[in-house]
């Protein structure tokens, strides 16, 4: 399965950009809204401004109860880890995401892409995809983990463009 999706935000790609990987109040707030611990952190960070490449291993416990089938799949755990790469001048940052037990049959992630619009807001798109390979069960768990994106995605985008106008860049 694919998925697209749009935002809009009212500031520069770096704002935008620095907000997210690098300021630690912005991302205790997300992940508080978000009902996500972070149980690991890596962050490389090489270069600045257009030669800005980031490098980024998260590993997420979510507070969510999960759906009768897909709880015995997972078998009680719900730790996922969101590995990305991140290029400023590619204009890229592209994103996998393994899922617990079953991360070996499921191609799961996506890759964000920017642009600046006519009326100089940024435009940030995200084109995800999942794929499992689980017979009987994959097509739901496909929709089932685009949804959980899809909503994390809304919330993560209210959070932020909420943050970005009660901190402007100084």
């Amino acid at each position: 399965m694919r998925h697209t999706i749009e935002h809009v935000f009212d500031t520069s790609p770096e704002r935008l950009w620095e907000v997210f990987f690098f300021d630690e109040d912005y991302a205790r707030g997300l992940y508080e809204r978000m009902r996500l611990t972070v149980v690991r952190r890596d962050l490389q960070r090489e270069g600045e401004g257009p030669n800005l490449i980031v490098r980024r291993k998260l590993q997420l416990a979510a507070d969510r109860e999960l759906p009768g089938a897909l709880k015995r799949l997972f078998q009680g755990t719900s730790t996922v880890t969101e590995i990305g790469e991140f290029n400023a001048a590619l204009r890229r940052y592209s994103v996998t995401i393994q899922v617990p037990v079953i991360g070996n049959l499921v191609d799961y992630g996506g890759e964000y892409t920017w642009d600046i619009l006519p009326s100089g807001q940024l435009r940030r798109v995200w084109k995800g995809h999942c794929d499992a390979r689980i017979p009987l069960v994959g097509g739901k768990l496909e929709a089932y983990l685009l949804g959980e994106i899809e909503k994390s995605m809304a919330e993560n985008f209210a959070y932020t463009r909420d943050w970005l106008k009660a901190h402007p860049a100084s």
